[in-house]
Parts: C-alpha cells; sequence; structure tokens
C-alpha cells in the first residue's frame, strides 16, 4: 500500500493539532508559523501560507544560484581570485590574516563556501561592534543599506582565518559575491537576481522592496511579521541589510517553484548544483554547509533516536526560516516561524516532518 495516504492524513491530523498547540503557546505579536509540506500526491499548509516573508539567510541560495549561472555562461569560475573579478576599492581595508593578499588569495569558491576568511558585520564576534549587527536593527529603523555599506562594516572586524583554512559563516562574504555579480554583469543585484533566478524560477511573488521602497510604501505591504531579537522589523527600511546575502520578500509557494526548478536542473546544471550542494563544512551538529547550499542531517542532533533520516538540501533563515527539497522523496519543506527566538522549535517541527517523509518510497 502506498504511504502517500498515510503521510496526508498525518499531516492533516496529527501535525495540524502539533501546529494548533505551538500556535496557542506563542507569544503575542508572533502569528502562527506558515508551513509548507508537498511531495508527490500530498499538499499541506498551515498558517497564513500565501503572506509573503522575508527569506532571511535563505536567500544565500539565490546567491549561489545565481553565480552558478553566471559560470555557466562564461562570465568567472569558481576558482577565479575576486581580485580579477572587481574594484580593488572594494577589497581595501577588508580585514585578512597577516600576509594575505585578499584580491589573489580569495576565490569565488571561498565566498560561497563561507571559507574567505572574512567576519561577518551581522554577527560581529565578541568584543566588537557594528551598526548593522543583528542585535541592534531597531536602534536605526529608517537607515537603508546596501553592499558596500555593510562592507564598510566588516573592516574593523578581525579576520577569522586564512582564505581556504576554516569555516566562518559571513554575510561579508555573500556581499562580496553580489559585488563580483554586479561587476562581470554589469548590472545591480537585484536586477540580475530578478533575470537570473526569480523569472527563470517562475517566483511571481518575489522581490527585495526594502532596497528601494519608502517607509510608508513599507508599511502598505502584506508582509508577515519578523522579529529579530527584540524588534518587529518586517516594514522596515533597516531591512534592507537583508538582501546582502540575496534575502528576499517571498512565499511558501515560490520557494517551493524554486526548489522544484533548481533540482530539476532548470536553473544550473544537475553537476554544477552537485557540487555546490556538497557539505564541506559544520556550522554545528547536524548543520552542513557546502557552497552556498545546507544539508541537514538529523540523527546528528539525536544520533539513537534519528539516525537514517533523510538529508534534505536547501536554506535557512535565522528567523526560524527553512526551505528544503528531500531528493530521494521528491518533496519540498518550507517553514517560517517569524522570529530569531523560534529556530529550536522550528528544528523540533521539522524533524517530525521529516521522519514522516522518510516513510515515502524513495
Amino acid at each position: 500500500m502506498s504511504s502517500t495516504p498515510a503521510l496526508q492524513d498525518w499531516l492533516d491530523g496529527a501535525l495540524r493539532s502539533r501546529l494548533d498547540r505551538l500556535t496557542r503557546r506563542r507569544s503575542p505579536g508572533l502569528p502562527a508559523p506558515q508551513v509548507l509540506v508537498e511531495a508527490p500526491g500530498v499538499r499541506f499548509g498551515y498558517g497564513a501560507v500565501e503572506q509573503p516573508f522575508h527569506t532571511a539567510s535563505i536567500g544565500k541560495v539565490f546567491v549561489a544560484v545565481l553565480i552558478g549561472r553566471l559560470v555557466e555562461q562564461g562570465r568567472l569560475a569558481l576558482d577565479s581570485p575576486v581580485g580579477t573579478l572587481m574594484p580593488a576599492d572594494d577589497l581595501a581595508g577588508l580585514p585578512a590574516a597577516d600576509g594575505v593578499d585578499l584580491g589573489v588569495e580569495v576565490t569565488v569558491e571561498h565566498l560561497l563556501a563561507h571559507r574567505s576568511g572574512l567576519p561577518d558585520p551581522l554577527e560581529p564576534p565578541r568584543g566588537h561592534r557594528t551598526a548593522c549587527s543583528l542585535a541592534g536593527l531597531g536602534s536605526d529603523p529608517d537607515r537603508r543599506w546596501d553592499l558596500r555599506s555593510v562592507l564598510a562594516q566588516a573592516r574593523g572586524l578581525p579576520a577569522v582565518g586564512r582564505p581556504g583554512a576554516r569555516f566562518g559563516y559571513t554575510d561579508a562574504g555573500f556581499a562580496l559575491l553580489l559585488r563580483v555579480a554586479e561587476e562581470v554583469a554589469g548590472r545591480p543585484a537585484r536586477e540580475l537576481l530578478r533575470e537570473q533566478v526569480f523569472d527563470p524560477a517562475g517566483m511571481t511573488h518575489t522581490g527585495q522592496p526594502h532596497d528601494t521602497a519608502t517607509r510608508a510604501e513599507l508599511a502598505a505591504l502584506d508582509i508577515a511579521p519578523m522579529w529579530v531579537a527584540r524588534a518587529e522589523v518586517s516594514r522596515l527600511p533597516v531591512l534592507s541589510v537583508g538582501s546582502v546575502d540575496g534575502g528576499a520578500v517571498t512565499t511558501a509557494d515560490d520557494l517551493v517553484r524554486f526548489q522544484r526548478a533548481l533540482h530539476a536542473g532548470a536553473l544550473i546544471s544537475a553537476e554544477l548544483l552537485a557540487h555546490l550542494a556538497r557539505p564541506r563544512s559544520r556550522l554545528r551538529p547536524g548543520i552542513h554547509y557546502g557552497a552556498g547550499l545546507a544539508t541537514l542531517r538529523f540523527g546528528e542532533f539525536m544520533p539513537l533516536v534519528l539516525r537514517g533520516l533523510p538529508e534534505p538540501v536547501g536554506g535557512l533563515g535565522l528567523t526560524a526560516a527553512h526551505a528544503f527539497h528531500y531528493p530521494a522523496q521528491d518533496a519540498q519543506v518550507v517553514l517560517n516561524l517569524h522570529s530569531t527566538r523560534a529556530m529550536r522549535a522550528s528544528f523540533q517541527l521539522h524533524i517530525q516532518i521529516a521522519r514522516r517523509l522518510a516513510a515515502l518510497p524513495g
């Protein structure tokens, strides 16, 4: 007997009840989780699943695909030193380990894989502060951030290490990748993401309004709340900082369209996708990064209980947003719990879904 009806029944029954309980326990101001699960013959939605929300760092997958398309168009190579692709002014003053010439020694792939040695101005190391840190976004809600202004905030931070030597998650690296894309293609990053990623993937409800819209225009938009630390920033110009890594306002259905297009070979080749997705580094047990894409290994969370679960590939946002593809099951999972304080709950929820998806024929 096919396990598809059993999965749909579980989603409509047990999972919906779990989500109802989770919603009742949420803090005031936090809406119900947005959840979308799709597999062959299965669809489940919960919460305001059609309401747009900000992807946060799920956008890094968009940047990786943009760079991949530029690679396959012959405009750059993964092993290209960044100094051959962009003006020296963009690199001047950025932190580097002793004796390191960033323009020569940092490659495009180093940036994609968080192995450039650059620090993260959005989450600076202990003892350092930046104006664009996530902890302080609510202090200057009308400030507009662009790629160069975020990179400028990295200049006062210490380097993580030598290029290629160690993993150091960094939004500065993805800001540099978007600057590379702008230079080699001669277009603003937001236009390139639209032309090279969003449109080809059929993402008709996706954009980056925080880059250009006024505060009044943002206030009128229908965007799900997004809590970063103690600040609700979903309609504030300061969320333009979320564009430095490709972050966008989108819908759960658009993220499913993106994942389906990506894994069907409609955006980049299967060979390049496999290269970008291959895990190289561990952020923490259970979360592994390749070159712009993350892989979840649930068995590392609880080895005796979760061993053998599927290992989905996709992206994570710090506001408890997930967008993952399950290759063997041809399934898609999109979650958004709206808050940096809900990441643990989001993984507990995703694990429950993964355990049920494991029963699908692969």
